[in-house]
């Protein structure tokens, strides 16, 4: 009897233990949930959208491939008759989500309705598998004008943004391409060189024509291995001058795997720091929820190796001549 009295008190005892044990990972789980919750009212919504013109340096880009004057808009490509837009179903899987990294080309702090979209990116994220595709988009693509004053004129894909923001990016994208993005994230110059330093840098493996390039415009760097930090790493990816646009976007994207590399080595208190400097720079539509289910989502996708590719491939288009350069055309 003795025996089982104190079976029965010692069974207590376990269960009062793990009850406390549950109730303290429980308690601690909300905590961080409301910590993190609370760090995403740091993002901007679309509502958020300040109309403060951008300001571009001229050293690296010509001022008429940056502003779109009354010039731009009279050689707009007029269509006669309807786009061709590819006859099939716009692909979707629930198991995949696909945001559009939408790079733009203020160098200011706030967004502004007035600029370009200097860089686009789908960020494609299968949960099923747990794989990660980025697939970037040629800026110089000739798409249709799908809404607005200029409905039914062809531009350059980087223009799009201009017409319409990001709402009417994505929706060329969907139509272009058939493949469903209805989410985007977006950050300019600025955000990307805060975002670049806050990590410490990337690590970057220069060719001798890239270094040149930036030796050129007053960058300390040499051939081979490189740590740039974040307006090092803007003038890289940037580059297009001594080869083409599609080396440009694959700069892009090495960027883009450094700094997933980098930023997993940071501390708590380096993340925390972080998302208090960085999250008030970027604009997304994401919900909190869809935030919070792509953090859950994260632990399953480190180490893994970012499948790349290119929207169009080089060489396989119809191309068009227009003000000195080419364009190929979609639809």
């Amino acid at each position: 009897m003795e025996k089982n009295k104190t079976e029965k008190v010692k069974n207590g005892k376990i269960k009062k233990i793990l009850i406390a044990v549950f109730v303290t990972l429980l308690s601690l789980c909300l905590v961080v949930f409301a910590f993190v919750w609370n760090k995403l009212d740091l993002l901007q919504t679309d509502e958020d959208i300040q109309k403060i013109d951008a300001s571009v340096s001229e050293s690296e880009e010509p001022k008429e491939d940056i502003i779109l004057s009354e010039d731009d808009i009279k050689d707009l490509t007029m269509i006669n008759t309807k786009p061709v837009i590819p006859d099939m179903e716009i692909y979707e899987d629930k198991n995949v989500v696909n945001i559009l990294l939408i790079g733009t080309d203020e160098r200011v702090k706030h967004f502004s309705t007035n600029a370009r979209s200097d860089s686009m990116i789908i960020l494609s994220i299968n949960k099923e598998k747990h794989t990660v595709k980025l697939v970037s988009l040629e800026r110089g693509m000739g798409v249709p004008i799908l809404e607005g004053q200029y409905k039914g004129q062809y531009d350059w894909l980087t223009h799009v943004f201009r017409y319409g923001g990001a709402d009417l990016l994505m929706k060329t994208v969907e139509t272009c391409f058939r493949v469903k993005v209805d989410r985007y994230i977006r950050v300019n110059f600025n955000t990307f060189i805060q975002i670049v330093d806050s990590i410490g840098g990337v690590d970057i493996n220069l060719t001798e024509a890239e270094a040149n390039y930036m030796i050129g415009q007053k960058y300390n760097v040499v051939p081979g291995p490189n740590k740039l930090d974040g307006k090092e790493a803007l003038s890289y990816s940037r580059i297009r001058k001594i080869d083409s646009d599609w080396s440009r976007v694959v700069r892009q994207r090495n960027v883009i795997q450094s700094a997933f590399i980098a930023a997993k080595e940071l501390s708590l208190v380096e993340l925390n720091k972080m998302a208090n400097d960085i999250l008030p720079l970027i604009q997304t539509n994401l919900t909190k929820g869809e935030i919070a289910a792509l953090i859950l989502e994260s632990p399953n996708l480190v180490g893994k190796e970012l499948e790349q590719m290119t929207i169009p491939k080089k060489g396989n288009l119809w191309w068009n001549e227009r003000n000195g350069r080419q364009k190929p055309f979609c639809g």
